[in-house]
């Protein structure tokens, strides 16, 4: 399996401590999955900046993940843990849906979805759960 870069998403930071923080919901009956997760940043001495994505699906095909460690995840698709940085991974698309891999230093973060949208990115939060935490009491 070849996992490509999938680019409609801010890179993911690739420093260590990169960290990615999520919820399943459906505040008006639509499942929907909100991830954070820290972005690229120009130099180390800048604060980490904290990405939101909202995720969902439709009634043909609902919103799926799957969240396991990375080196079990690489290890079940046979990849080898070393070759893969830090990213966002495109692993399928048709017309219908979309899996994409978040992948972090620790964890693997599945997603099959219809559709996503870019919210506000959170400047200088602790880590992803803080930003998270924000983006819902926001």
């Amino acid at each position: 399996m070849i996992l490509k870069k999938f680019s409609e998403l801010p890179a993911l930071e690739t420093e260590p401590g990169t960290d990615c923080s999520f919820i399943s919901h459906s505040p008006k009956g639509e499942p929907l999955l909100t991830v954070v997760y820290a972005t690229k940043r120009d130099f180390l001495s800048v604060p980490k900046t904290y990405t939101t994505v909202q995720f969902k699906g439709n009634d043909t095909i609902p919103l799926e993940f799957h969240s396991v460690s990375r080196k079990d995840y690489l290890e079940q698709l046979e990849l080898a843990n070393s070759w893969f940085k830090s990213g966002a991974y495109e692993i399928e698309r048709t017309k219908d849906y979309t899996i994409v891999l978040l992948l972090t230093n620790d964890r693997a973060l599945e997603i099959i979805f219809t559709g996503f949208e870019l919210l506000e990115e959170t400047y200088h939060a602790v880590d992803s759960q803080t930003a998270l935490i924000l983006h819902i009491s926001s």
